[in-house]
């Protein structure tokens, strides 16, 4: 038992003096050097204090080894009395090295510098007092700031497509900045450039340049006070495109995230790259920016002269269209050429063309104007077509009896035929067709009914185009009881 108890204590004692001797390593002050030759080194982020007594006011001398990263570097120089001191740092051992700090406080308190070094390099510090005969101290710290992009535009950080970067600009004022690049894909695309800042009173700018170095031409987006700014264009395909953000505002430091986003281009662009469209299909595009173009193309049907075009503007911004009868512009038709269609409206025309020939659609407007196009032959609009809002009504009086009807007229052309039976499922034999002189509200009166008798009736629109009748849908059947 007692055998336990003294390896035991002699485990425990063990451990105590292993952890003095830690404490007092930690502890360990730093002695200053007389000269370069005998500073003492220093490690970085550690406090260093200088005393100066009356009378023995030679300077102090240190020195430390910056490590293999890319930083920048925190000076904070405090003074405890109205005497003035300073703090010196050489690139080597003597003072006929260059100085990357020299600076000086005349009174109690703290200053603070930033300075770049170089990395695997030792600096020399001379701290002094420059009032002899006069007692007082002075301290000093130097903290680390890593840099996390590199600030040379040709090896910049590859980014992708759609990848958010989030990066600080560390220190302003130090033409300190952060270099990517990206490459482009082989699609006719335009590409979302955006820049955001994350904290109020800073500011964040981004050069975009054609190529590696600065003497290409760029485009630039700068961002405020936590928000975020966007700017859109095309770019070349396969292309390699060069980053540079720089950022301070008021000498601050600023944090970023910065993002290139692919929009591909919905629709062709010229006459020769034009997108197909067929006949009854619904076309959605947008307009990205509003230098985009959309060219669309449609051939018409051997039999079919008359067709249907269907505009939809989907957004605030206004929009445009134009159709050819070529593959140049000086073909455009006169009565859709640069048609207006406003913000969050639609407009639908007809037009009569030439059957089994090749024409195209022009669309421009605004930043993502969204928008639908859609063209039918008469023959498809027809067969969709049924009579809107159909009534019919009966009337008997001591000397007339006749049944009322009514319908909505959208179409421009054709006709409407009506039908009656006095059964509701067969029977039915037209008595009266009606020619489309305009859109609007339409009617007619039978006056051939008999009293005490049912009938029922329906209508159908038709066309005849290149001797052929095109029938469209039945209306409901509407019944009519004369007393």
């Amino acid at each position: 038992m007692k055998k336990k108890v003294w390896k035991f204590g002699k485990c425990l004692l063990l451990s105590l003096v292993m952890a003095a001797a830690v404490s007092m390593a930690a502890k360990t002050e730093v002695k200053a050097g007389t000269s370069f030759a005998t500073a003492d080194t220093i490690t970085v982020g550690q406090r260093v204090e200088n005393d100066f007594t009356s009378g023995n006011n030679a300077s102090k001398y240190y020195k430390f080894t910056t490590d293999s990263r890319k930083s920048y570097f925190g000076v904070n120089f405090g003074n405890d009395n109205s005497c003035w001191k300073n703090i010196k740092i050489y690139t080597g051992n003597s003072s006929s090295y260059s100085k990357v700090l020299d600076e000086s406080r005349s009174r109690s308190g703290n200053s603070s510098y930033v300075i770049k070094l170089d990395p695997n390099h030792t600096y020399y510090i001379e701290c002094g007092c420059d009032d002899y005969n006069t007692s007082g101290k002075s301290n000093f710290t130097i903290t680390q700031i890593p840099d996390d992009y590199g600030d040379v535009l040709p090896s910049g950080k590859v980014i992708s497509l759609g990848q958010t970067v989030e990066g600080k600009i560390e220190v302003a004022g130090k033409d300190e900045c952060d270099t990517f690049r990206f490459t482009t894909s082989g699609y006719n695309s335009f590409y979302e450039m955006s820049i955001s800042t994350t904290a109020a009173d800073t500011k964040t700018e981004v050069y975009i340049y054609d190529g590696p170095d600065e003497s290409y031409s760029y485009r630039d987006i700068s961002a405020y006070s936590g928000n975020t700014r966007t700017k859109v264009e095309r770019l070349e395909k396969n292309h390699t495109y060069y980053v540079k953000i720089v950022g301070g505002y008021w000498d601050r430091a600023t944090a970023y995230k910065f993002r290139v986003k692919e929009i591909r281009d919905d629709a062709g662009d010229d006459f020769s790259n034009a997108t197909t469209i067929k006949n009854k299909a619904l076309n959605n595009k947008t307009l990205q920016v509003s230098s985009d173009v959309d060219f669309f193309k449609f051939k018409t049907a051997k039999s079919q002269t008359m067709y249907q075009f269907y505009f939809k503007n989907k957004s605030q911004n206004s929009m445009y269209v134009t159709i050819y009868s070529n593959d140049d512009i000086a073909s455009a038709i006169s009565s859709v050429k640069d048609m207006y269609v406003g913000s969050a409206s639609t407009k639908t025309i007809w037009l009569n063309l030439k059957k089994n020939r090749t024409y195209y659609i022009k669309v421009t407007g605004g930043d993502n104007c969204s928008y639908g196009v859609q063209m039918k032959d008469l023959k498809s609009y027809v067969k969709t077509t049924a009579p809107a809002s159909f009534k019919a009504k009966g009337y008997s009086g001591w000397f007339s009896r006749y049944a009322t009807l009514s319908w909505n007229n959208k179409a421009v052309n054709g006709k409407y035929e009506i039908y009656r039976s006095t059964n509701p499922k067969t029977g039915f034999k037209r008595i009266k067709t009606v020619k489309c002189t305009g859109t609007g509200t339409y009617s007619y009166t039978d006056y051939s009914v008999k009293k005490k008798h049912t009938y029922y009736y329906k209508i159908r629109y038709c066309v005849t185009e290149n001797k052929k009748v095109c029938t469209a849908k039945w209306s409901k059947v509407k019944k009519v009881k004369i007393k």
